[in-house]
């Protein structure tokens, strides 16, 4: 199972992201999920219990400590103000506009008023900013 669809069903479920990582990568059975945890899955995948009980689970290579080690799937479910901040932005550095600074302000903007309004968490926030404004992360500076 691809990173973005984990990340995907961990938001539409509302199943912790490392839930799902653990059940993915084989660390959990889903046998010793709860029923809250299957029920949740259930209702998003349209799969009785019974059956999501029954598939067989591999593991997958490009999860490390139940991260995915791409980092893109951060950039999807944008709000459509956010989405459009950032592809002005995008465009601005390529066209080298003068107003490029206001740009910057408004996708910093959009992205702090999305974090607060709940529609991105902090990891897509704090990657959002790396990628597109400070091209380091505040883990990065305190090195």
């Amino acid at each position: 199972m691809s990173p973005s669809y984990i990340y995907s069903l961990s938001k539409l479920s509302s199943v912790p992201w490392s839930t799902l990582s653990d059940i993915c990568s084989g660390k959990t059975d889903l046998n010793r999920c709860s029923v809250k945890t299957l029920s949740k899955l259930s209702k998003v995948l349209e799969i009785p219990i019974e059956d999501i009980i029954k598939l067989e689970i591999g593991t997958k290579e490009d999860i490390d400590d139940g991260k995915p080690q791409d980092k893109s799937y951060l950039e999807t479910n944008l709000s459509e103000t956010l989405d459009k901040s950032l592809r002005a932005y995008v465009q601005g550095e390529k066209e080298e506009v003068l107003h490029l600074d206001c740009l910057w302000n408004e996708l910093y903007g959009s992205i702090n008023a999305d974090l607060w309004a709940g529609y991105i968490t902090e990891e897509q926030a704090s990657y959002l900013r790396k990628e597109y404004l400070y091209g380091e992360t505040q883990e990065d500076l305190d090195d």
